[in-house]
């Protein structure tokens, strides 16, 4: 079943080649708090044909548009600039940019794992994965997270993809009971985040829990180290039971 909010949300592709593009991108890693530093290794995926990124950008019929963006823009003063639609592929697939400007409110991925990873988790083949969802906090709780995942789900679907299957990890809905009393993690360069699970979120845009496991570990504030586990999840996406 469609998204109310998929609307809400059109998705343009990153340019991994565009000097902007990919500072925009650093600039909302560290908004997020997680993995600005792996930005450099997306850009060479991106140009083998892997890990793709798209924008996540307010559709132009939202009501009070400008004023929303105006309130990202106080919230991010670095990302006052639009960015062009530029990318001249995905996944090495040609396409033709309409060279207009944007304002991106947030990102996602989508990538292609090794079969015989996929298949040791469970998965079946024309599995896409989505990674790294982000939408700025300052625009949280209006569906623009919700419309972004039904948008690129309805990508993966498609050509080059024809995913069957979208899956996804994320910190499993325990890491609370994990952590005792431990209530934030160090993710790297002086970021300390909550501790925080989005399985259950996910779980209500149709993701099903199929396997649990070790995940990420990480360094409590007073510097010892503490592993949390995942929860991985899937979706069928091309209408099949």
């Amino acid at each position: 079943m469609a998204s109310k909010h998929a609307w809400k949300i059109e998705i343009i592709p990153w340019d991994h080649l565009s000097p902007k593009h990919v500072q925009r991108m650093h600039d909302q890693r560290v908004a997020c708090g997680w993995r600005a530093s792996e930005v450099p290794e997306w850009v060479k995926s991106a140009k083998e044909g892997g890990k793709m990124f798209y924008w996540a950008v307010l559709a132009e019929n939202i009501p009070d548009r400008n004023a929303l963006l105006e309130q990202y823009i106080a919230a991010n003063p670095k990302e006052t600039e639009p960015l062009q639609d530029t990318a001249t592929e995905i996944r090495l697939a040609q396409r033709q940019p309409t060279g207009r400007d944007f304002m991106p409110i947030g990102h996602v991925a989508l990538d292609v794992h090794d079969v015989k990873h996929d298949a040791k988790l469970g998965l079946p083949p024309n599995t896409v994965w989505v990674h790294q969802l982000y939408i700025s906090s300052a625009l949280q709780g209006g569906g623009y997270g919700v419309a972004t995942m039904a948008k690129v789900e309805a990508t993966a679907a498609q050509e080059p993809m024809k995913a069957k299957w979208m899956a996804l990890d994320t910190l499993a809905k325990e890491v609370q009971k994990e952590a005792g009393d431990i209530s934030s993690i160090d993710v790297g360069n002086g970021n300390i985040m909550p501790i925080t699970s989005k399985e259950e979120w996910y779980a209500r845009q149709g993701y099903q829990t199929y396997k649990q496991g070790p995940g990420y570990t990480y360094q409590a504030p007073d510097g010892h180290s503490i592993q949390l586990h995942v929860s991985y999840m899937k979706k069928r996406i091309d209408g099949g039971v």
